[in-house]
C-alpha cells in the first residue's frame, strides 16, 4: 500500500484523523486542498469566485493525479474529491482509499460557520440532499469504510493496527 487517502463529506474528520495518524506512523500528511491552494497562490473560496467550481475541480484532479506518484502519505481529500470516478481512476492501484463514514448531524454542527463555498450558498436541507449523494459515491470510490463517529484517537489506532 502506496498511500492512503482519506474521504468523506465536510467535516467528518478527514484533517483530524490524518494528521494524527501521519503523527502515529511517521508518514507524511497531505491536505489535498492545501495542495490545491499552494498551487492556485489563493485559497479555495478564492478560486471558487474568481474561476467557478470547474476551474477548482480540474485543478483538484491534476492534484489527486499528482498524488499517484507519491508514495507514503496520508491524504485528506476534499469533500467532493472522491465522488468524481475520474479522481477516483487517478488514484494508484496501491493505495487505499478510506470513507469516514460520520453522521450528517456531525458533519454539519462541524462545518455549519465556515467560509466553505458550498456551505454558504446551501441550506441544511441542500446540504443534507449533497450528503447523501456523496455518500453513495463515497463508498463506491473506498476499499474500506469507518464509522467516523468514533474518536479521532481511536480511528488512527485503528489504522496503524489494522491497514499498517
Amino acid at each position: 500500500m502506496n498511500n492512503i487517502l482519506l474521504c468523506g463529506f465536510m467535516g467528518c474528520g478527514k484533517t483530524t484523523v490524518g494528521k494524527r495518524l501521519a503523527a502515529l506512523t511517521g508518514r507524511e500528511y497531505i491536505d489535498l486542498d492545501h495542495e490545491i491552494e499552494l498551487e492556485a497562490g489563493m485559497t479555495i473560496p478564492e478560486l471558487f469566485e474568481r474561476f467557478g467550481e470547474q476551474e477548482f475541480r480540474d485543478r483538484e484532479h491534476a492534484a489527486v493525479a499528482a498524488l499517484a506518484r507519491r508514495i507514503g502519505c496520508i491524504v485528506s481529500t476534499g469533500g467532493g474529491a472522491m465522488t468524481f470516478p475520474r479522481n477516483v481512476s487517478a488514484v494508484s492501484p496501491d493505495d487505499r482509499i478510506v470513507f469516514l463514514d460520520t453522521p450528517f448531524e456531525v458533519c454539519y454542527e462541524r462545518i455549519r460557520d465556515s467560509d466553505r463555498p458550498i456551505v454558504r450558498r446551501s441550506t441544511p436541507n441542500e446540504l443534507r440532499r449533497l450528503f447523501e449523494t456523496r455518500r453513495a459515491a463515497y463508498q463506491t470510490a473506498a476499499s474500506v469504510i469507518l464509522p467516523g463517529d468514533d474518536t479521532p484517537d481511536n480511528l488512527a489506532h485503528f489504522f496503524e493496527t489494522y491497514l499498517f
